[in-house]
């Protein structure tokens, strides 16, 4: 299918800085668990999505000294050579692909706990956090202000070092540069305090540090979160916000405009219960009308019609993305060949962003179970392992468990029945889309996969491949395709990760999807006499007693009589 013509703007080349962008598509920084400890995991991660056609991919917030230690959670570091060579793995495998890799450099101050480092941090002010608990920086003096500026010029010297071709001088979610803008934290009565240019002192130089340090072809981009939803106390957009922006324009050369303070993250990585796609747009609309450099915005666009909307009517000139990036890191390319259909869309249920802030494990997505498993597992989203023999497979429940293991099964070849009593993919997921306030956006998990099995069905039609629903089956007559049936051993994984039981108990993955990779993706060996596996899955919490319907229906199927009852083990 062609691209939208009208499209054809997103991927334009644009100019930043000394580079010069192939499209539109940028991954802003976002955590995934790796930091510098897990180069293969970075670098693995991040060069999936050059490889799916966006133009510059980032780090996560990346630590500038021991004193911006994140501990217990966990971010990048440019601390000492270590470091640079780690991540230089991530930007090897970016520059591949043709995509720039950008470092976000990080000074915490108060909101950084150093419970690894134990070192006391700097602030403008001396405050406790109204984020982390039992932490508090000690108010700088000038001599202390001049060597955390030097923090970051060292920070971004190792990060031309390890071939990072943009640096931040990041000032969002309340770090050190917009602490001393703003008048929430900065109480100082010294030159960098009180108005708005001594206000703006200490976040300006910096940036003149590190703009003189790093090499001319390297970008500077600042991150700036343009209202921090505090009122005349903190920073608002139509004040300071558009005030900051036109003092240090001259030194910038690419504003990444995000919302809110600390405390108030959430407004900033808004889930889609509460907020739309392009919750931002209010707000990034007035920095472009003051800023002569290319200003992104975020805002979970997934729609390119939506995104059309955000460069054509001058509301930013670079699409930013952290969530969609995840949920398919080939949105760009997609898009490009005009392939909507395959978007996996991201659904904003902010898992990935719930599971990092417990203490910054490997994220997960709840549309793409391959998210973090790319070096470990050597996952890719859009390219699988062709099917190793001409063996039918059965998958028990259309939820969202069983529908992605069949997509997946028929994207590696498998003849594939999928079998639920209901008369749609989605399980449980249909209730809550259409029976829960604001979460209707939560059906796109079930809407990807139907057009993808659909449309697998129609170019493999002759397979049996598709939906069954409960009388579908009935009518079809399709015993005599199943040579083994559901009895004894010989029933082939009736839990979510695909392994035999000896018990045969149901519902022991608590992983749902991923899960279904672990077996599907990896094309395990099937056992002996499993060509027709019952596989129940689970994911956002299955109703039990749809899936036990869904096997004693299926085993009065096969075998023409009810199997023995097994037990449900709740999640």
């Amino acid at each position: 299918m062609a691209r939208d013509p009208r499209h054809d703007i997103l991927f334009e080349p644009i100019k930043v800085g000394p580079l010069t962008f192939r499209n539109r598509f940028y991954q802003t920084p976002h955590c995934i668990g790796a930091g510098s400890d897990r180069p293969g995991f970075q670098a693995a991660h991040r060069s999936m999505k050059a490889e799916g056609g966006w133009a510059a991919i980032n780090t996560e917030y990346c630590s500038v000294h021991p004193e911006s230690d994140d501990t217990h959670r966990l971010s990048a570091r440019l601390w000492d050579a270590g470091d640079v060579r780690n991540l230089r793995a991530m930007t090897e495998h970016i520059h591949k692909f043709g995509a720039y890799a950008g470092a976000e450099l990080w000074y915490g101050s108060a909101h950084a706990p150093n419970m690894e480092s134990r070192c006391t941090p700097r602030g403008a002010s001396q405050y406790a956090s109204e984020f982390e608990t039992l932490t508090y920086c000690q108010e700088m003096d000038l001599d202390e202000i001049a060597r955390v500026q030097q923090m970051y010029v060292d920070a971004a010297l190792r990060a031309r070092d390890a071939g990072f071709d943009l640096v931040y001088v990041y000032g969002a979610d309340s770090y050190i540069p917009l602490q001393f803008l703003s008048r929430y934290y900065n109480k100082r009565t010294d030159k960098y305090g009180g108005s708005f240019e001594n206000r703006a002192r200490f976040w300006v130089e910096t940036i003149e540090k590190v703009r003189k340090a790093v090499p001319k072809d390297m970008a500077v981009v600042v991150r700036f979160a343009v209202d921090t939803l505090l009122g005349k106390d903190g920073v608002e957009v139509e004040d300071d916000g558009m005030k900051f922006v036109e003092y240090a324009d001259d030194i910038v050369d690419l504003w990444d405009v995000n919302l809110c303070g600390i405390a108030e993250w959430g407004e900033n990585a808004t889930p889609s219960r509460y907020y739309p796609s392009g919750h931002h747009l209010h707000w990034t609309r007035f920095i472009k009308q003051v800023a002569k450099k290319p200003v992104l915005g975020v805002g979970r666009y997934t729609d390119p019609n939506k995104m059309l909307e955000v460069v054509t009517k001058g509301y930013a000139d670079i699409i930013g993305a952290a969530r969609p990036s995840i949920s398919d890191p080939f949105l760009p390319k997609k898009i490009e060949e005009g392939r909507y259909d395959d978007i996996r869309v991201c659904i904003g249920c902010n898992v990935c962003i719930s599971r990092w802030e417990i203490g910054g494990p490997p994220m997960i997505c709840t549309q793409n179970a391959t998210a973090g498993e790319e070096y470990r597992r050597g996952w890719h989203p859009e390219k699988f392992a062709k099917k190793t023999s001409d063996d039918s497979i059965l998958i028990v429940g259309a939820g969202p468990a069983g529908s992605e293991c069949a997509r997946v099964l028929l994207e590696r070849g498998y003849t594939t029945h999928l079998y639920d009593t209901a008369e749609k993919i989605g399980g449980h997921l249909n209730g809550i889309a259409t029976g829960l306030p604001g979460l209707g956006e939560w059906g796109y998990h079930r809407d990807y996969r139907e057009v993808q099995i659909n449309n697998k069905s129609c170019r493999s039609a002759d397979s049996g491949t598709g939906f069954r629903g409960q009388e579908a089956h009935r009518q079809a007559g399709h015993r005599a395709q199943l040579r083994y049936v559901f009895h004894g051993d010989e029933l082939g994984g009736a839990t979510g990760d695909g392994r035999p039981r000896g018990d045969h108990r149901l519902g022991r993955s608590p992983r749902g999807v991923y899960a279904f990779h672990a077996r599907v993706l990896e094309h395990h060996a099937p056992q002996p006499r499993t060509e027709v596996q019952g596989i129940r899955g689970a994911l956002l919490h299955p109703r039990r007693t749809r899936a036990y319907a869904n096997y004693q229906q299926v085993g009065r199927w096969v075998q023409g009589q009810l199997p023995r009852q097994r037990r449900l083990t709740p999640h």
